[in-house]
């Protein structure tokens, strides 16, 4: 039922009406009752669905009409997937079984003129599979076509063949990195170094736009598993120079190339380059609109949380607010930088109401979004509940944390985490202690300082709230203080009054 709601839900309303033309096209009845099971579904309906369309209680026939409903739309899906986005591919397929028809029939001009054109075409997309089909095809025949020779096309299929085995290694990387990260290795850059270097594999132009994605969303992965966007920053940049460089074949894998923008745009933002973050967005955002929009609904809610991030950190956080909330079905992420956003802006009652739709306990929503997320959910917790003055909550939610979280953050040497929470508990125990010299100095000996370009923006934010109870000024003012002129030691910015 979960894998059937997913379905239903990422469809967009274009598609709506394409699958109900499709579903009724496929149906021999005219009562049929798949398509009630899907406008059910669409609008919201999970309870007695079973009664709803058969008027009485049928589990059995309900499950068999579920399975069928998502055939038919795993069926769509494939099908208008064969009539837009991989039409190209689809159609050059065709002409290099076309090509392999004629030229076994010995037509080979008309073979060899249809080889050149899907040579051309894949060449085109960087369809490195299909041209290994192509090169194939044409060897046995190369004697035969008077416009090439043996030795060009042996050339161009060898040349051809160490892209295609690259993109394969690559696949492989991607793979083998994803699941290494799971196991927060402690030096996860050298992890990434060590396996580019063991396939051999070479970060240039000869890279599809798939295979640059899939290096740009592992080195995130890395920085956000370790809080360390700065440290990965050259080396995004560098890949996304390729994709500029690359850029007149972007239309052509506009999917990746839309991942590719809101990664880049993310990462300006994590290290705190706004104007360029703010401007990658504004280019994902027209980009999406390609193609009859049909990854708009897909990455329309990535773009709003990145602009409402963007504003918020900027000084806007009214529009911020605005921009949060007219994401329509906000993913977990996006959820939890809303209820930042009312904190920062001391809205703890409607902070605390939106932190309880977390009903769920925490392992499941570690299996969702990663143990990172569940961290900072519980730091947020820990500081709502601080600031409605409810001390019970605090030391329950505190002792659970540090039970739960202490080996995990000290084998990530993420140990600045249980210091900070350490520091929480002394200013919720002694609260007049947080405004003297002596709690100040404490907290300049317990961190181990980053300069502040190389701090991550939402570590900030965490460091912020105690140096606005240590100064008495608001959470938010005191937030992005610390975020101008990011240059010299975050230590330095800290201490500054």
């Amino acid at each position: 039922m979960n894998d059937l709601n997913t379905l239903i839900s990422s469809l967009s309303s274009d598609e709506v009406g394409a699958f109900l033309a499709f579903a009724k096209a496929k149906n021999q009845r005219t009562d049929v009752k798949n398509i009630q099971l899907f406008q059910l579904i669409r609008k919201g309906v999970r309870v007695d669905l079973d009664v709803k369309i058969y008027g009485k209680a049928n589990k059995n026939a309900l499950h068999a009409l579920q399975n069928r409903l998502k055939e038919n739309l795993v069926d769509f899906t494939a099908t208008r997937g064969f009539s837009s986005d991989s039409q190209e591919e689809m159609q050059l397929f065709k002409l290099v079984l076309a090509a392999r028809i004629f030229l076994e029939r010995e037509q080979y001009s008309i073979g060899f003129k249809t080889l050149k054109k899907a040579t051309v075409k894949a060449l085109s997309l960087e369809s490195y599979a299909i041209l290994q089909e192509i090169y194939y095809t044409h060897v046995p025949y190369a004697h035969l076509d008077p416009k090439t020779t043996l030795e060009q096309i042996i050339t161009a299929y060898q040349e051809n063949e160490k892209r295609y085995l690259i993109e394969s290694r690559l696949v492989m990387v991607y793979a083998t990195l994803q699941k290494t990260l799971k196991a927060h290795p402690t030096n996860v850059y050298q992890v990434i170094k060590q396996q580019l270097a063991v396939f051999d594999i070479s970060i240039d132009q000869n890279l599809s736009f798939k295979s640059l994605y899939q290096l740009m969303r592992v080195v995130t992965d890395a920085a956000t598993l370790t809080s360390d966007y700065a440290g990965v920053s050259i080396f995004m940049n560098h890949i996304y120079d390729i994709v500029e460089k690359k850029k007149h074949l972007a239309d052509k894998h506009l999917y990746y190339h839309l991942e590719i923008l809101y990664l880049m745009a993310g990462t300006c933002f994590r290290n705190k380059d706004f104007i360029r973050s703010q401007r990658l967005v504004g280019k994902l955002q027209v980009e999406m609109q390609k193609q009859k929009g049909t990854y708009k609904k897909q990455f329309l809610g990535r773009a709003l949380l990145l602009q409402a991030l963007n504003h918020n950190y900027t000084g806007d956080p009214v529009r911020a607010l605005e921009e949060i909330q007219q994401i329509q079905k906000p993913d977990l992420s996006a959820q939890l930088v809303y209820i930042t956003f009312l904190f920062q802006q001391q809205d703890f009652i409607r902070a605390r109401k939106k932190m309880n739709d977390f009903y769920h306990s925490d392992p499941f929503y570690e299996k969702k979004e990663g143990a990172l997320w569940v961290i900072q959910k519980n730091i947020l917790e820990i500081l709502i509940y601080i600031e409605l003055q409810q001390p019970d909550l605090v030391a329950s939610k505190m002792r659970s944390f540090i039970r739960r979280f202490k080996g995990r953050l000290e084998d990530l040497n993420e140990q600045r985490v249980l210091v900070f929470i350490k520091l929480l508990q002394r200013h919720y125990d002694h609260p007049y202690e947080i405004t003297e010299e002596s709690f100040q100095n404490k907290v300049q000996q317990a961190f181990e300082w980053k300069t502040a370009a190389r701090e991550d923006i939402f570590v900030m934010s965490f460091y912020a709230y105690l140096k606005a109870k240590m100064q008495k000024k608001p959470i938010y003012e005191v937030t992005l203080e610390l975020l101008q002129q990011p240059i010299g030691s975050f230590k330095e910015k800290w201490t500054r009054n």
